[in-house]
């Protein structure tokens, strides 16, 4: 909807426009500080020809006062100015300046600055020109520019992109996820978890290595290093801007008489992003449970921690062909409570725990199979734009000697590494797999 005021009493002139039962030109220039005058005495001439035959002429721009004053200097524009939305000027003709010829309130041609009618020699009413038709040449110029710059680019990419999509996602056929509504939106994250190892000043150490063989890098990935709660206060400050910081556990209780556990809220005040929660090692060995998961993802997410949520079988679950069952356990009961915000911040890492620390490593078919199922479980609870956001790490011995071709899965966004996360060099080399 049109809107046009008149520059000096701010008058409303929209509807006597509109039921001008006569001729009406209006010179649309959006932007008089910089709207071409090439086409000057041609718009003149329009102007000269309009008011000897009493036809209205108004000049319709967004621009203040000042631009108006400066374009009568400069043309001796003699027409008055009506005030409109940029915007909306903008949709009526993309030239600046335009010439419209309105007849009855309806537009019925119109011409950019380069193609104004010489009406200087006009004799004949306005209603013996081609009203309301393109010239040819203009015509079959636009829809070559058409062709030539939109279409045929258009065609190829199309092209391509059925062709990389067929091939990327042909597996994904066997969890019934549509490939053609896939697109890879999510990050590539290679993250560190330095477990148990490093003392403070050796971690502080590693830091430095990894600022130095980072330091002309340009990571096709995010970069993440979750480290014992003693280095993270340390480690902080002098990290590199390309590397996040992250925790590698936090309490289930807010905080109280709890001897030796450290909260979400305590780790987010050394200024770390992320938290490593509900790795094997510490279902295993600490017998934490998903309903205390549940409470750690709850509170990490309340003190804005991005939680990298583990999942992943055992041997004996692997060889019974169990994997899905305890991976899609493990998701729902503790998981699947949070609502779709929620869920929408957190990265899984599936770690088959026969392959943590023993030198075993699932095959890239092994890895992106169980990935694959994970996408789809949450595409089943959540949606499948949650599912294709979500990023999905690996985590079972993942080395430079192996990365790329783990990566290169489609359901695979990157690693959640530990033995080569504690060497600046090697670390490199698995983030160096996704450039």
């Amino acid at each position: 909807m049109i809107s046009l005021q008149d520059e000096t009493t701010g008058a409303d002139s929209t509807q006597q426009l509109l039921h001008e039962r006569n001729y009406v030109f209006l010179l649309i220039a959006n932007r008089l500080d910089v709207a071409s005058d090439e086409d000057l005495d041609l718009i003149n001439d329009a102007y000269d020809y309009a008011k000897a035959n009493g036809y209205p002429f108004f000049c319709v721009t967004s621009s203040p006062e000042k631009y108006i004053a400066q374009w009568r200097d400069r043309t001796g524009a003699e027409y008055p100015f009506l005030l409109a939305d940029e915007v909306v000027l903008k949709t009526i003709i993309r030239s600046n300046p335009g010439l419209v010829l309105l007849h009855n309130g309806t537009v019925i041609n119109k011409w950019n600055h380069a193609n104004i009618p010489d009406l200087s020699e006009q004799k004949k009413s306005l209603d013996k020109l081609p009203i309301g038709v393109m010239h040819e040449d203009n015509q079959l110029k636009t829809i070559a520019q058409c062709v030539g710059w939109f279409f045929i680019p258009l065609i190829v990419l199309l092209w391509l992109d059925i062709l990389v999509v067929k091939r990327k996602f042909r597996k994904r056929e066997k969890f019934n996820i549509n490939p053609l509504i896939y697109n890879k939106m999510r990050k590539n994250i290679v993250a560190g978890n330095w477990k148990m190892n490093k003392t403070l000043q050796e971690g502080i150490d590693l830091v430095k290595d990894l600022n130095a063989v980072l330091a002309d890098a340009k990571p096709n990935c995010d970069v993440v290093i979750c480290t014992p709660f003693i280095h993270l206060a340390s480690v902080t400050p002098i990290v590199d801007k390309k590397i996040g910081v992250g925790a590698e556990n936090c309490a289930d209780k807010e905080k109280g008489a709890f001897t030796g556990e450290v909260s979400a809220a305590m780790v987010a005040s050394t200024g770390a992003k992320y938290v490593i929660l509900g790795h094997s090692e510490r279902r295993a060995y600490y017998h934490e449970t998903s309903e205390m998961l549940k409470t750690k993802v709850e509170l990490a997410l309340a003190n804005g921690l991005t939680p990298i949520f583990c999942v992943g079988e055992k041997l004996d679950e692997r060889e019974a062909g169990k994997q899905d069952e305890v991976v899609g356990s493990q998701l729902k009961d503790a998981l699947f409570d949070l609502s779709v915000e929620d869920f929408s911040k957190l990265i899984i890492a599936y770690e088959p725990v026969w392959a943590i620390g023993t030198g075993k490593t699932a095959t890239g078919e092994q890895a992106e199979d169980v990935h694959a199922f994970i996408r789809k479980t949450i595409a089943d609870k959540y949606g499948k734009e949650v599912a294709n956001n979500t990023s999905i790490l690996y985590g079972g011995s993942c080395k430079p000697s192996n990365a790329k071709e783990l990566f290169a899965k489609p359901d695979i966004d990157g690693g959640l590494i530990g033995g080569a996360a504690l060497k600046a060099e090697d670390f490199k080399g698995i983030i160096d797999a996704f450039n």
